[in-house]
Parts: C-alpha cells; sequence; structure tokens
C-alpha cells in the first residue's frame, strides 16, 4: 500500500509543476501580447495631435 500512496504522490507532483509551468508560459505569452499592443499604439498615445471629436463651431462673443 506505502508503494501505491508513494506512485501517487509522485505523479500529483509531477502534474502541478506541469501545471504551473504551463501557467507560467500562458502568463508570459500574454505579456508579450499585451506589451505588444502597448508598444504598437504608444506613437498614437504620444502624438502632439489632439484628435477632436466632432465640429468646433465659432463662438460669438458675450457683448453682441
Amino acid at each position: 500500500m506505502f508503494i501505491i500512496s508513494e506512485y501517487v504522490a509522485c505523479v500529483f507532483a509531477v502534474w502541478m509543476g506541469m501545471t504551473l509551468l504551463f501557467m507560467a508560459c500562458v502568463v508570459f505569452l500574454a505579456i508579450e501580447e499585451g506589451c505588444t499592443v502597448v508598444a504598437r499604439k504608444l506613437p498614437d498615445f504620444t502624438s502632439s495631435d489632439i484628435p477632436l471629436i466632432g465640429r468646433w463651431a465659432a463662438a460669438e462673443s458675450r457683448k453682441a
């Protein structure tokens, strides 16, 4: 019985190690993809041109 429980413990340890390694790879790929998206959008965020939504109409003075 001891050999079976030791085998189960080893299989569980290997399974947990594989799961943690897989999750580390997934997190790394998600961070890498996020950095790629930010790097592509960064010039849009830092450009001096401010996108205006809609049209601007000239305001009349209050004296009129």
